[in-house]
């Protein structure tokens, strides 16, 4: 691989460890505005570690993609199993995952395509 692909590691590196404090604090304002994570009589167990392992795990995939509407579709599956796996008993969590991976992923991908255009495509 080019260093210029290396390079491209890089946002995604940064949004994989921005998303456990950003996560922290969501379940922070979820606890704020909805009361504890089980007071509805429904514990989350490992869902927060899986979301976060899933997270790290589709970012590496979609760096290694090297097509841009190819990682947008891929995305967009990933985005789409979460809201599965949440949808219709967990709402707001599917909001809450849905929009911080989407966006995060996103920004990944783009920061990392204009990474790419600004400092090694002449």
């Amino acid at each position: 691989m080019s260093v210029s692909r290396w390079i491209g590691l890089v946002p995604h590196l940064i949004v994989c460890v921005i998303y456990i404090p950003l996560h922290n604090y969501c379940v922070d304002v979820y606890i704020d505005m909805y009361g504890g994570l089980t007071s509805r009589g429904v514990g989350i167990g490992m869902t927060p570690d899986l979301m976060v392992q899933y997270f790290v795990l589709m970012n590496a995939i979609t760096f290694f993609i090297s097509k841009l509407k190819l990682k947008l579709v891929f995305v967009a599956f990933m985005l789409s199993l979460i809201l599965y796996y949440f949808l219709p008993h967990y709402p707001v969590r599917a909001m809450a995952y849905t929009l911080m991976g989407g966006i995060l992923t996103f920004a990944a991908i783009f920061a990392g395509q204009l990474i790419d255009r600004l400092f090694f495509r002449k």
